[in-house]
Formats: C-alpha cells, structure tokens, sequence
C-alpha cells in the first residue's frame, strides 16, 4: 500500500483537521506530481513563451520545459530499473536529434526534427503505458493517484500533438492555421500550435481556428477526441468504483471488529 499523502488529517476528538497547504507534501513522497507538473507547464506555459531563447545561449524556454517533464519521469521510475534505463535513453535520443535539427544545414533539419518528434511521441506512450497500468490496478485511491490520472491525459494530449507536428512538418497543408506563427519555433518538443490544438482537441473544446485539412489529419483529430471522452469515462468509473469499494471494505472490517 502507498504511503498516504492526502492534505487532511484526524484530531485527536476524531474530528477532521484540514491542512490547505498539505499537497506541497506530495512534491516530496509523490511520484506522478512532478509529472503532471511539468506537462502541465510544457502545455500552458509552453505556448506562451517556449520559443524564447534564454539571453544569446541557443537554450529555449521550451528546451527547459521538455527537460523538466523527462527529469520527472526518470525521477518517478528510478526504483524500477528496466523502466528507468528506458526513459534515459529515449530522453537523451530525443533531446540528441533535436539538437541535432536544431543546428545542422537546412537539408537534414526536418528529418531530423522528426525523428525527435517520434522518439518524443514513443517516451510519451511509453509513459502513459507505466503510469496507466499503475493507476488502473491500484486498488488506493489517493492524491498521488489523482495525479498519474491527470498524468496519463496530458500525456495523450502531448502524444498526439507530437504526432500532429510531425505531420506539419512533412506536409504543411495538413492543418490550416490562421495566421503565420510569431518567431521560429525552435524549441525542442511539439510545435506550439500543435500542442494547443491538441488541447482542445482532447477536450473538445473545437474553437475552429486551427483545422484538419487532409485525411490524415481528420482521422488523427476523431481518433484523440474519441480517446480524450472515453478515457475519462473509464476512469471515473474506475476511480469512483475503487473508493466505494474500499470504503465498503473498511465498514465491514470495523463491523465485524470485537468490541473493546
């Protein structure tokens, strides 16, 4: 069983004593926090000043939003080895090629920033295999388990905007965006426009600004969408059905408790 890290807790009397500042305790013993955090600033954060060099160095804002999200899963799986190792590798592969792109003649750039987009998109998946099989098996449902789900959403919503700037990037036409983008995005990790689209495409959002334009695209957008609203009814389901059951358990374990 998972150490409890919830931001309430029992007085003496048996009343409840709710602390508002017990989630920053998760910072320290939880594991998926760290992840949800980072991704949510690649998502929100990103967009928003990701394509902004840090004073003439050739590091972006982004370069250090992507590192954060990899730093925090390295962090979350270093005491399962097989795991671990994975992430290091497909982290530093992905950071290698989009370096890469970043710098070598204009020839070589976008398959090379392709294929850092790809080896971003495998990470992603292979983070939301991870952490999906934990949250879905679990049978405690505490905070740290709020954030793996929440997790597992944005890693979606980042799978397919990755998926979304490799396609822009080999085919322009596939998404018609309203106006040309401010400044070169050079930045490591998915287009920013991409991941904004993502967004509301998982969320259904739709404002319409950016829209599909070819096949592909089209059944990549359904495709999200149709994961975004299924994986959130499961996993309500999931989540309310685990807390009932073992709120279940625990009366029938203190009914049947001899009195003292």
């Amino acid at each position: 069983m998972r150490p409890q890290t919830g931001n309430s807790s029992t007085t003496p009397d048996g009343d409840r004593r709710i602390e508002p500042l017990g989630f920053l305790r998760l910072y320290f013993g939880g594991r998926y926090i760290w992840i949800m955090t980072g991704l949510f600033l690649l998502m929100i954060v990103g967009p928003l000043f990701g394509r902004f060099e840090i004073v003439e160095t050739h590091i972006y804002i982004g370069d250090i939003l992507i590192g954060i999200v990899m730093l925090a899963a390295v962090r979350a799986f270093s005491r399962q080895r097989r795991h671990f190792v994975t992430c290091i590798l497909l982290g530093i592969a992905a950071i290698g090629a989009g370096l890469l792109g970043r710098y070598l003649p204009s020839t070589n750039h976008q398959w090379l920033t392709a294929f850092a987009l790809s080896l971003d998109t495998i990470l992603l998946g292979y983070l939301i295999l991870l952490i999906g099989a934990d949250v879905f098996t679990t049978n405690d449902v505490e905070a740290d388990t709020i954030c793996g789900s929440i997790s597992v959403y944005l890693l979606i919503a980042g799978v397919f905007a990755s998926v979304y700037s490799i396609l822009l990037l080999l085919d322009p036409s596939a998404f018609f965006l309203p106006e040309e983008p401010i400044g070169v995005d050079a930045s490591l990790g998915p287009d920013r426009l991409m991941a904004y689209f993502s967004l509301i495409t998982i969320t259904t959002v739709g404002y319409g600004d950016i829209t599909p334009q070819n096949e592909l695209a089209r059944s990549l957008a359904n495709l999200e969408a149709i994961i975004g609203q299924v994986y959130l009814t499961v996993l309500v389901a999931r989540l309310v059905g685990t807390h009932l059951s073992a709120r279940a358990s625990n009366r029938s374990r203190n009914s049947s408790a001899p009195p003292v």
